[in-house]
């Protein structure tokens, strides 16, 4: 992968992982929103915990990015299944909210990283 890619992966792979995430739920629920079903807590948060953690431990520099970019494919995912815009600013407050375990895992999985290229 030559630097230039390498620099775009990982933003590219989380908010793309998220939003599949985003829409696979919806649609296996018919819900318009995927952290409206019991999926998005039970399927969907493990899911992006682990490729955040993968993608954290990979590119271990400012994890917190990766989430950002979770949080952009779910903005994309609400902005695509038609959600109220008036509701746009609680949905921000919400995503925050609900970002804060793969920001946790992004953190551990990135510390980890750096401690294992130590030894």
């Amino acid at each position: 992968m030559n630097s230039h890619c390498k620099v775009y992966f990982p933003y590219v792979v989380s908010a793309l992982g998220e939003l599949a995430v985003c829409l696979v739920i919806s649609q296996v629920t018919g819900k318009k929103e995927a952290f409206d079903s019991e999926l998005y807590f039970s399927v969907g948060i493990p899911i992006m915990c682990v490729l955040i953690f993968a993608l954290s431990y990979w590119f271990p520099e400012k994890p917190w990015r990766w989430t950002v970019s979770m949080a952009v494919g779910q903005s994309i995912a609400i902005a695509s299944g038609g959600g109220s815009p008036t509701l746009w600013p609680l949905a921000m407050f919400a995503m925050a909210a609900l970002s804060i375990p793969q920001l946790i895992t992004g953190i551990v999985a990135s510390k980890l990283a750096n401690r294992n290229k130590i030894r």
